[in-house]
């Protein structure tokens, strides 16, 4: 269990959560420590930080694939017009928006700080569409590649 506790501190620390927020997790743990019980809350709340690192993690990871693939690149990053949302991203810097086509920001990284909002598993889910879309061109491409050299 303090693995699990040491794991939501680091998610709540990389998700830009309060100091007080932080502190409290190290509260839990302690009195973890010395033999209280976890309440469903704290355990809840811990998962959902966890879950959020997580999602937020690999939605990243998609979107530099999508930026590597689609993205049209200058001095200020890598920028993709979608049909549902837009990414901006500069990996020097760290930086990456994912917003709607209203201009809603979904989630902001700013020099490795998270800023989420509104980010659901349905956005999830969208994303790892995309990435299995680009999966089966990249397979098409290597398959035409490959009759051609023949």
């Amino acid at each position: 269990m303090q693995i699990k506790c040491l794991t939501a501190y680091n998610a709540a620390d990389k998700l830009g959560k309060s100091e007080n927020y932080k502190k409290r997790i190290v509260e839990v743990a302690n009195g973890f420590k010395a033999g209280e019980q976890l309440s469903a809350q704290a355990l809840t709340i811990m998962n959902q930080d966890t879950f959020e690192l997580e999602a937020i993690s690999r939605l990243t990871q998609i979107a530099q694939r999508i930026g590597m693939v689609w993205g049209k690149s200058d001095e200020n990053g890598t920028q993709v017009q979608g049909k549902i949302y837009d990414l901006a991203f500069n990996t020097q810097q760290r930086d990456l928006t994912i917003s709607q086509k209203n201009g809603e920001v979904i989630l902001n990284l700013q020099s490795g700080r998270v800023q989420a909002n509104k980010l659901t598993p349905q956005i999830l889910q969208t994303f790892e569409d995309v990435n299995t879309q680009i999966d089966k061109i990249l397979a098409k491409s290597q398959t035409q590649q490959m009759d051609l050299q023949r």
